[in-house]
């Protein structure tokens, strides 16, 4: 394939000059980011039936992937919006026509406050929400919404000694929810973040203190419903436990987002679905796809691929799959090498650089060489998209189905 001198490529765009239904071998330069599609349907499909079945809300966290396709994806089963960690990624969800939002963080930035308390004026069918935890906050939203004749929607957060943001106790939430009645912003209810904590007990006792104060504060609420949000895709099932007696009049928001895509490591030992697994399952869909490119003593091999383009932050990555030898062209690494799944312990993923992969092979006649192809499963999805400008999807035969966009 030849480029026009100075046109830019992408990382993860697929070859232009292939045509459709290629396997993603012959469709996509290396390293590449893919996602199954069977997994995405069973994953969508499992966690909206799960809310749903215990009659909750859902604004899966769009964070996680920043792909307006998924979320579109997301809210066509069911969501009833999505959550993000930023106005800019507020801001992008809005412009592709998601307009119910809740922005899981307290807000500062005057600019930003002014465009969330202006979404009404521009869909009077929006609902964007955004917390406070501190009076700083609370006079900065006012300030925002007179500067621009708006509504500024919030919820107070509740955090926990020791965790990340949230008003410490239940006493100062329900003092601030009063500061912010008081001063002419819209209280919604209250939210918190259960993912922090170390395990679904403690997870179930914070959540039973937050909607202690999501009650407490319901008269101040002027909708018709009062609202508690929690989100994490490690211990909803301690959410659900602790709300099971809510009040008819309260809504219950959850915020997974890594359900989605799941993973092979810290999502996967941590899963509710794997101490309920009546209720559902979840399967990895994201895979990294590089080339072996060295081996360079016994023992060793290297694979372009590294920082860049895989997440390292909770975990290494793993090795699914390898594709090695050559096929009957006498190339190697291509579409007709069958795949082989290495035994647990023969292939490890040791180190990586910006751009290269450290694998340990346990047997040195592990067939490995260069040119071959290595797949490779994550461990926390939400630091691997960031890496993506285009991902692609695939089918079971490894057809590449469609490319999506990230929007960081």
């Amino acid at each position: 394939m030849t480029t026009t001198p100075g046109t830019v490529t992408t990382k993860g765009a697929p070859d232009p000059a292939a045509p459709p239904t290629r396997h993603v071998l012959e469709h996509a330069y290396l390293p590449v980011m893919t996602l199954r599609e069977s997994a995405l349907a069973n994953n969508t499909a499992v966690m909206q039936a799960y809310v749903e079945r215990h009659g909750l809300l859902f604004a899966p966290h769009m964070k996680t992937h920043m792909a307006p396709s998924l979320a579109a994806r997301q809210t066509a089963a069911g969501a009833w919006g999505v959550t993000v960690a930023s106005v800019q990624q507020a801001m992008v969800a809005w412009e592709h026509g998601i307009h119910r939002i809740l922005v899981a963080n307290e807000v500062l930035d005057p600019t930003g406050l002014a465009w969330l308390a202006s979404r009404r004026a521009a869909d009077p069918d929006a609902d964007v929400l955004c917390y406070v935890d501190s009076p700083a906050g609370v006079e900065a939203g006012r300030a925002a919404q007179d500067a621009v004749a708006g509504d500024l929607h919030v919820v107070v957060e509740v955090g926990f000694p020791g965790g990340r943001t949230g008003v410490r106790t239940a006493a100062g939430a329900r003092a601030l929810a009063q500061v912010a009645h008081d001063r002419g912003l819209s209280l919604r209810g209250v939210s918190g973040y259960e993912g922090g904590l170390p395990g679904v007990d403690a997870a179930r006792a914070y959540v039973d203190g937050v909607l202690e104060v999501a009650v407490a504060v319901r008269p101040l609420v002027d909708a018709p419903r009062g609202l508690l949000s929690m989100g994490g895709s490690a211990w909803f099932d301690g959410v659900v436990d602790a709300v099971a007696g809510r009040p008819d009049d309260i809504d219950v928001l959850l915020r997974s987002g890594a359900y989605l895509t799941h993973d092979d490591g810290f999502y996967a030992e941590r899963t509710p679905f794997r101490r309920h697994p009546e209720e559902g399952s979840l399967i990895p869909a994201i895979e990294v796809w590089g080339r072996v490119t060295s081996r360079p003593e016994p023992g060793l091999a290297l694979v372009a691929v590294g920082k860049r383009d895989i997440s390292f932050d909770e975990g290494l990555p793993v090795v699914r799959s390898i594709r090695s030898g050559a096929d009957a062209a006498g190339s190697g690494g291509t579409a007709a090498v069958a795949q082989v799944v290495p035994a647990p312990g023969a292939v490890t993923v040791t180190r990586l650089d910006d751009q290269h992969c450290y694998l340990a092979l346990a047997d040195d006649r592990t067939p490995l060489t260069p040119g071959d192809v290595v797949v490779f499963g994550i461990s926390h999805p939400c630091t691997v998209f960031d890496k993506w400008r285009q991902v692609l999807v695939i089918d079971d035969d490894e057809i590449v189905l469609e490319s999506i966009a990230t929007w960081f």
